[in-house]
């Protein structure tokens, strides 16, 4: 993760997205236990993705300004995205990054 100041003093943040799948404790034994089984399955399937991520699959590289979203893009493999995840920072620190905040909904 890269976190810039841009020349007007406007905080960017530059990172990949990681699948989080880590349960929480409720504090009831029940409600745990049901958030266990149904989390299961993907604390399973969680070493599998993690390899193939390693092996080239693809990453999310999201860039934020000031906490609100501008864009996304998918990078293959883990260099290469660790490369332009740098680059994207660079630009946001140089001033010249494009700045219209990504539609979170669209019809």
């Amino acid at each position: 993760m890269e976190k810039v100041t841009d020349p007007d003093g406007v905080q960017w943040r530059v990172r990949r997205w990681w699948w989080k799948t880590v349960p929480w404790e409720t504090g009831f034994a029940t409600l745990d236990a049901l958030i266990f089984l149904v989390v299961l399955p993907f604390m399973v399937m969680w070493p599998f993705w993690l390899a193939s991520k390693w092996l080239g699959a693809s990453w999310t590289i999201l860039v934020e300004r000031d906490g609100t979203r501008i864009s996304r893009e998918q990078v293959r493999g883990w260099r290469r995205s660790g490369q332009r995840v740098r680059e994207l920072a660079a630009q946001a620190q140089a001033g010249t990054l494009e700045q219209t905040p990504e539609l979170s909904e669209r019809p």
